[in-house]
């Protein structure tokens, strides 16, 4: 039987109407990388109105180049699955330039990553948010926001560049170039920079000249090319003049999916983080306080507008080396000194949490300043984040004997009696009415916190933003007291407020409740976004600033305010008053120095407790020994997410030798002749032996190095399919030892490659019979 005519099927040079695939990309592929880098780089551009200056640009591109030249390269070297490998390399790289840029130091022989590589990333991560929520525009480009652009625009240049390089649809460019843009028109509407639009512009239609076809020439195409850069043009200046402005880049501090973070004034943003619906886990800290510490970010003093603010003409700061204490703490006062080491988890802020009355801090670098008279500590420049650090301060206790004879006529303290102008009259009203029993300003300190704690007063955190009255101005205390609804700022500014009206100085301290004790470290309190709060303090001469609690059930309230110290006629005066002092059988209040915190070391925070809260996440039950608890251990979850990425490479690795293998089974249990053909040629062509089509079953046999024997029942089977009654069926006979024949015939990497690598699944030609078939001939013949 003679070999079919070459005429009954295309040939390799007319097939569909194609030329020939080059083994090798074409030298414009590397142009054509090239324009896809330059447009990812105009569009990067455009984020210029979002950040200042400072390096970020170029290391960005820097890094994205990296991966796109390797993919370039991968792309041209490799035979086989060039798309895949390309990807592969692009990514590896862009690991490889991300670890020893940001995380050289971790690793192990410059380039094997650890799980403290991965924990390092994950503190990037959690930086470069916390700046997304918190800057204001235009933005410092810090060490985490760096991570995400570099990582996010090199990982989206990567991508391009295999879309464009492995498809017939360039078009496709368009939509991260358009994610790009969407930054800035999102954040600031209209300021699209132009030159970043006409630039991106420029390289899109680059990339679409090195990838247009071949029929693209003449006056169409140019007139094509003249129409999108028309159309370029006019949406660079009429869209961002289009765009809603309603969206603006005004986005709450603190309200980020993990994230905690405070401005110059706390108290304005509190209110929200209380009501976050998934709290999240500011810090962690041991001390030497059975039940915890108050812990203070900063003081609230001016009583204007819509909430109370800082003193603008505190005295000058100093830095942090400096602090020796708070000078407002007189040594009359019995104190105690407590250790305090504090561990940041979300939180980023100006203002350092410290317990009260610190003397030293250590642990901290030179970015910090303090205010001896409060004393607080803040970032010098911005919002920080401080990690660890410890504390040493005075827990003071002074005693009701010592409150009772203490005045409130010190002139230098005016600034913190002065009361805002128009004043409505029903606060110093409501304040003379709550202190009508009391005979001394400790006295009325206690009526002003009974007040509010005597059941008259809800607590609420919703109540505020449904009636209109959330804040800590003056005119919003005047309705909380007709409302009698609220949470801790308002009970806090109303209780200085009316102080205030009694000429006790006071002021506001801004901070965290004590926390919830950590059932997996003894000694160990947890401090979330519930534990925000804002209490009065106010001074007494001699003694100093004293903390009080107004807010009904939340906190803890120190001894000497507590509900059983007497006021009024049953309250003992001060030695040297005229009338007389109690019976020495009356028992009197007094406060043990040793415990000055609570009544009850036992006693827990009543509201916004969060029982097995780590990092951020709610427990459901008591036990916070579950998942959620292993998830903590940085070293477990940094290996977890190293297996992760282990098995998706592996995944990927495995991908093509799992597709082969089933698209080899199935054609194995085909009945078809024609399947069995196909397997055999696909087989040789993953072994690296040449399948031509055009070639008969002895030419291909000598090629493979196998004996054409071997063949020879496929071969009849095939001429039976191509000749016989097509009403008969033909049987595929066995080809488990061709197969065996063609894999002995080779060296073992080929083998392997063969499996790992099979050029068959992207070298596929049409599933038409009449190119499948291969050039048949008796083998019998001479």
């Amino acid at each position: 039987m003679t070999a079919l005519a070459p005429e009954m099927r295309p040939s390799a040079t007319s097939r569909a109407g194609r030329p020939p695939r080059s083994a090798r990309p074409a030298p414009t592929a590397w142009w054509l990388s090239v324009a896809v880098l330059v447009a990812i780089g105009a569009a990067l551009s455009s984020l210029s109105v979002l950040l200042a200056e400072g390096g970020w640009y170029g290391l960005t591109m820097i890094v994205s180049a990296i991966a796109v030249a390797a993919s370039a390269v991968v792309r041209r070297v490799v035979p086989v699955w060039r798309g895949f490998w390309a990807l592969t390399a692009g990514l590896v790289a862009l690991f490889v330039a991300v670890l020893v840029r940001f995380a050289l130091d971790t690793t192990v022989l410059l380039v094997v990553p650890t799980p403290e590589t991965f924990a390092r990333f994950s503190v990037l991560i959690r930086d470069g948010e916390l700046s997304i929520v918190e800057q204001a525009v235009p933005a410092i480009a810090d060490e985490g926001l760096r991570f995400l652009l570099v990582t996010g625009v090199g990982l989206l240049a990567v991508i391009a560049d295999a879309v464009v390089a492995g498809t017939r649809r360039p078009a496709l460019l368009a939509i991260p170039l358009l994610g790009l843009f969407a930054i800035p028109v999102i954040v600031v509407p209209g300021a699209l920079p132009l030159g970043s639009v006409l630039a991106t512009a420029a390289a899109f239609l680059v990339v679409l000249a090195l990838h247009r076809p071949a029929s693209s020439t003449g006056g169409a195409a140019t007139a094509r090319l003249a129409a999108a850069v028309g159309a370029v043009l006019v949406a660079a200046v009429v869209v961002p003049g289009l765009l809603p402005t309603a969206v603006t880049g005004d986005t709450p501090a603190g309200t980020g999916p993990a994230s905690l973070v405070t401005g110059v004034n706390p108290v304005i943003e509190l209110g929200d983080d209380l009501r976050r619906s998934n709290p999240v886990e500011a810090l962690r800290y041991s001390t030497d306080a059975e039940s915890g510490v108050y812990l203070t970010l900063s003081h609230l003093a001016v009583f204007e507008g819509q909430e109370v603010q800082p003193l603008d003409d505190a005295p000058g700061e100093e830095p942090l080396s400096t602090l020796e204490g708070p000078l407002w703490l007189p040594d009359s006062v019995e104190t105690r000194e407590l250790r305090t080491r504090i561990e940041v988890a979300s939180l980023r802020t100006q203002w350092l949490p410290l317990p009260s009355a610190p003397t030293t801090v250590a642990g901290l670098d030179d970015g910090w300043i303090v205010d001896p008279e409060g004393v607080t500590v803040r970032a010098a420049a911005g919002v920080s984040r401080a990690d660890v650090y410890t504390v040493v301060s005075l827990e003071a206790a002074p005693t009701t004997e010592q409150l009772r004879a203490a005045t409130v006529t010190e002139a230098e303290l005016a600034a913190y009696r002065q009361l805002p102008d128009a004043l409505d009259p029903s606060i110093q009203e409501a304040a003379l009415e709550a202190t009508a029993e009391a005979r001394t300003p400790y006295e009325q300190a206690l009526a002003l916190q009974r007040f509010f704690t005597g059941g008259a007063f809800q607590y609420s955190e919703d109540a505020p933003v449904e009636g209109g009255y959330d804040g800590t101005g003056a005119d919003i205390v005047a309705q909380f007291l007709v409302e009698r609804s609220g949470y801790c700022v308002h009970f806090s500014s109303a209780m200085a407020l009316m102080a205030r009206t009694l000429d006790i100085p006071s002021r506001i301290a801004v901070g965290f409740l004590p926390g919830v004790p950590n059932p997996q470290a003894p000694g160990q309190f947890i401090v979330s976004s519930d534990s925000l709060h804002a209490w009065p303090e106010l001074h007494f001469d001699g003694l100093g600033w004293v903390r009080f609690e107004p807010t009904p059930s939340l906190g803890t309230i120190p001894d000497y305010a507590l509900d059983e110290v007497p006021i009024g006629e049953d309250a003992p005066l001060p030695p040297g008053e005229d009338e007389p002092l109690p019976d020495p059988d009356t028992p009197t209040e007094s406060i043990d120095p040793v415990d000055p915190e609570v009544t009850d070391p036992g006693e827990e925070i009543t509201d916004g407790d969060i029982p097995g809260l780590v990092d951020g996440s709610v427990d459901g039950g008591d036990d916070a020994t579950g998942i959620a608890a292993v998830l903590a251990d940085p070293v477990i979850r940094s290996t977890l997410i190293v297996a992760a990425l282990v098995i998706v490479l592996g995944g990927l690795l495995v991908t093509p030798a799992v597709w082969r293998a089933v698209r080899r089974r199935r054609r194995m249990h085909a009945r078809d002749p024609l399947d069995a053909w196909r397997e055999v040629r696909d087989t040789a062509r993953d072994l690296g032996l040449p399948a031509e089509a055009t070639r008969t079953v002895r030419e291909l046999a000598v090629r493979w190095s196998v004996d054409v024997a071997v063949l020879a029942p496929l071969v009849t089977a095939l001429e039976a399919r191509a000749y016989d009654d097509p009403r008969r069926t033909v049987e595929a006979p066995p080809i488990d030892g061709v197969l065996a024949a063609l894999r002995a015939a080779r060296p073992w990497w080929r083998r392997v490659l063969a499996v790992m690598a099979p050029r068959s699944l992207t070298d596929r030609e049409p599933d038409d019979a009449r190119v499948a078939l291969p050039a048949l001939e008796r083998l019998s013949a001479p």
